[in-house]
């Protein structure tokens, strides 16, 4: 998971803050910070998730830097205050005045904030909660999923696209949704037209890189492998790759030492994730596409995430294709 970096803020104030708001959150404040009571609520649930939101939020807290932050986005919240990679695409619609929450998060991080909303997505959420950490004492929590698991509901909803579109339109926000991916699919059909041909010629292949070890993915409904194949790619796919799927605990990827690297062999470019930090490994530098150097990086932004994700993934997958030797 993504490294946070602890934005420094006087801690003794924020404990004091919450050791206030705490015991108040249900009464009014004098705070110029308070958000005025929203008159109406939605019931929302999704997935196995449940609350009860304000229907026009005022102070939007989020919690993690990619598919609760997109989701933030699309809906238009106003953000008080979020976690974000300063090289992240979406950083650049970060409203300018939102705090910026750091490593070992508390509660009184995010109390400080006072907001009336606060999202995450199901994967922090539940690791949060592993560690006896919640949030909805403070505000309701609106906990985003991002469609990328590989199985049936994903799967009928149509991706993380699908799970976009339904979200939102359980907060009334169907028309923010269809704007979204119709910019996406206009950028997809101008890729289209700018290297669909060269695409639909070539084999790609997904990797993670990790140490000793690299894991393959190309099921679908992951995000990488959805904007490939839109594009024109055939995506690797070999019976070494479909047993350790098989074999892996849910079937998303499949992992191989580098005694085995040659499961690459037939891919024409490979993208990887940890490529720039990764130590290396002459095996990789064997595989045929690397060696031609059509090898490209995946950038942890962009992994899993909703249209805006989708958009800016293709436009980096274009530009590889356009440069492929």
């Amino acid at each position: 998971m993504h490294h946070r970096r602890r934005r420094r803020f006087a801690r003794s104030i924020a404990l004091a803050v919450g050791a206030i708001l705490i015991g108040t959150l249900a009464s009014c404040s004098s705070s110029d910070d308070q958000p005025s009571p929203s008159a109406e609520t939605i019931d929302y649930s999704f997935a196995g998730y449940s609350a009860q939101i304000p229907a026009d939020p005022q102070r939007v807290v989020v919690i993690d830097s990619r598919t609760s932050l997109e989701f933030a986005l699309l809906a238009d919240y106003p953000i008080v205050a979020l976690d974000y990679d300063e090289s992240s695409h979406l950083a650049s619609k970060v409203p300018a005045d939102a705090g910026h929450l750091g490593g070992n998060l508390s509660k009184e991080d995010v109390l400080s904030y006072n907001p009336d909303l606060i999202l995450i997505s199901v994967g922090w959420y539940e690791s949060y909660k592993s560690q006896n950490l919640t949030f909805e004492d403070i505000a309701p929590v609106l906990v985003i999923q991002d469609g990328s698991s590989p199985d049936k509901e994903t799967e009928s909803l149509g991706g993380p696209l699908g799970f976009m579109g339904e979200q939102l339109a359980l907060l009334g926000k169907t028309d923010a949704a269809s704007a979204a991916q119709a910019r996406y699919e206009a950028a997809l059909a101008t890729a289209r037209d700018d290297v669909g041909s060269v695409a639909q010629t070539k084999t790609i292949a997904f990797v993670s890189l990790i140490e000793d070890k690299f894991f393959v993915f190309n099921t679908p409904n992951n995000l990488t492998v959805d904007v490939a194949s839109s594009l024109g790619y055939t995506i690797l796919s070999n019976d070494a790759i479909t047993a350790a799927q098989s074999a892996a605990i849910g079937g998303y990827s499949a992992e191989f030492g580098w005694e085995n690297a040659d499961v690459l062999a037939d891919a024409d470019v490979v993208v990887a994730q940890n490529l720039d930090s990764w130590p290396g490994n002459p095996a990789w530098d064997r595989v045929p596409a690397v060696a031609a150097g059509n090898v490209a990086p995946l950038d942890y932004d962009d992994k899993v995430g909703f249209a805006l994700t989708y958009t800016d993934f293709l436009n980096k997958l274009a530009g590889t294709t356009r440069n492929l030797q």
